[in-house]
């Protein structure tokens, strides 16, 4: 890809800004930014970051960019954090877009910098059984996965994981940490001068190609088990 389509820099700037003034009236005082540049550049950068991950999953080149991306503005309805917008801009970019707790990918822009995650999130229970069973069966392709160069700086892989063994699986098994998980993730945070030094797409589309394998393998692993 040639060119940038987000301007970072003009981005941390206003989200910056955001921060120390997150109330209705400053919105409204600083929207034209939002709407005129950072909202559809944003929605550009996901839009070639879906379209970077054609070659790995055709089913990307059917995706929305827009399904991918999170509002802005917060539901404080039940929250007593009443801060009526968020501070990052944020998309989960997977087959299914945002909807639905299946492997992808999680970019985000924040006052502090990026952040880039990628597995599977609080899985629908016969997703997660899928996964911990195929851990049971044999977690040497998922390890060698993990082991692999290019995913060290993603590390360490956050599972959340129970305190004890799932009901229906083998108590001190070998890969009892895989098979307590919750969530299976990789992350690497981004500071502002690394995300403007590189440009948001190369920064995201590096990560994507770097932690592919290990996306793979749990969309794989789900289609073959469930």
């Amino acid at each position: 890809m040639s060119g940038e389509p987000f301007d970072a820099a003009r981005a941390l700037r206003w989200l910056k800004q955001l921060e120390r003034n997150n109330d209705r009236a400053w919105f409204a005082a600083h929207r034209a930014v939002y709407d005129d540049h950072i909202k559809p550049e944003w929605e550009d950068l996901v839009a070639a970051l879906l379209v970077s991950l054609v070659p790995l999953d055709e089913r990307f080149a059917y995706v929305d960019p827009r399904a991918c991306i999170f509002r802005l503005a917060r539901d404080i309805r039940f929250s007593n954090d009443k801060t009526p917008y968020k501070t990052r801009l944020s998309a989960w970019l997977s087959p299914l877009g945002k909807s639905g707790a299946n492997p992808g990918y999680y970019v985000s822009v924040t006052p502090a910098g990026a952040h880039f995650s990628c597995g599977i999130y609080t899985p629908e229970k016969p997703v997660l059984e899928a996964l911990r069973r195929s851990f049971v069966a044999d977690a040497r392709p998922f390890e060698r996965i993990l082991r692999a160069k290019r995913l060290a700086p993603y590390l360490p892989l956050e599972t959340d994981p129970l305190q004890r063994t799932p009901r229906g699986f083998p108590k001190n098994h070998p890969n009892e940490a895989l098979i307590r998980a919750r969530n299976y993730l990789v992350s690497r945070d981004y500071t502002p001068p690394e995300l403007t030094a590189a440009g948001a797409y190369t920064t995201f589309a590096r990560a994507i190609r770097d932690s592919a394998p290990f996306v793979q393998f749990l969309d794989s692993t789900i289609a073959l088990e469930s």
